[in-house]
């Protein structure tokens, strides 16, 4: 599932490619993945020119003139790539595909969940999925001291509010395994129990392993908008490495179940 830096890294790249560009054609290939009729859809973009692409979380949002945002979400997993005009989509595979002007095609892909909406003019706060998410953990509001109060009175375990996309916008279980192994915390720990060190800790490694995740161009099987895939997963510290040893202490990684996820822990040095 895409996550921050794999989403990041799309918006940088479509922010490259798509501003400037008309929308002159829309297939609608799964209907369920829009948010409007299909027709009602088509005719909401048609005509429109990119302008400049943001992110919220775990979705891209990309600008049309006029006010309406398309807001991307590719749900488990997915792409959205950048096409020329002779190529022929698969229309049992591309969910949505949006010819533009010179040319070029975007083919929008995903496994299972991932969205496509028209989002209208000051409509984001009152999306239902967009305007529940939680603080942009690479925002410079989302502070140690903001994290600490976020904390205050969470009996639950770290791992489980850190997930939690009302929460944090945009942390999943692949940039989990190291955030939590860089602040030596045990995904199990009760966050009420964390100091202000321990939060500062945190902090710091979300905001280090977000940044090392943009800087290798996203994770496992995630694509910018030109097809170049990244490569965190080559330098993940714990994550998915269990039986390799911890680059800290030498130790044996070890993985437990915490709610519906897996995770990568170093019993040494993240003790509960």
């Amino acid at each position: 599932m895409p996550e921050y830096p794999d989403i990041y890294v799309l918006v940088r790249s479509m922010n490259e490619a798509l501003p400037g560009l008309t929308i002159t054609e829309a297939e609608v290939n799964q209907p369920k993945c829009v948010n409007l009729p299909p027709d009602r859809f088509r005719e909401a973009i048609l005509g429109r020119v990119f302008g400049a692409v943001g992110q919220k979380g775990k979705w891209a949002l990309a600008s049309l003139d006029g006010g309406p945002v398309l807001a991307l979400n590719l749900g488990m997993g997915g792409e959205v790539r950048l096409h020329g005009p002779d190529e022929t989509p698969d229309p049992a595979r591309e969910r949505v595909v949006l010819r533009l002007s010179g040319g070029a095609q975007l083919w929008i892909h995903f496994w299972w969940f991932g969205s496509v909406h028209v989002i209208p003019p000051g409509g984001l706060d009152a999306h239902p999925q967009i305007g529940k998410l939680g603080p942009d953990p690479m925002a410079g509001d989302f502070t140690p001291e903001r994290l600490a109060d976020m904390l205050q009175g969470r009996r639950g375990a770290i791992k489980k509010y850190l997930l939690d996309q009302s929460f944090i916008a945009g942390i999943g279980n692949v940039y989990i395994q190291d955030i939590l192994w860089h602040a030596r915390l045990h995904p199990l720990r009760p966050a009420n129990t964390l100091d202000f060190a321990d939060v500062q800790r945190l902090h710091a490694a979300i905001r280090r392993v977000l940044e090392e995740g943009i800087r290798w161009g996203g994770g496992p099987g995630e694509q910018d908008v030109w097809g170049h895939k990244g490569t965190y997963h080559e330098h993940l510290q714990v994550g998915y490495r269990t039986g390799q040893p911890c680059p800290a202490c030498g130790a044996p990684i070890e993985e437990l179940r915490v709610g519906a996820t897996m995770s990568y822990i170093c019993p040494r040095c993240q003790v509960w």
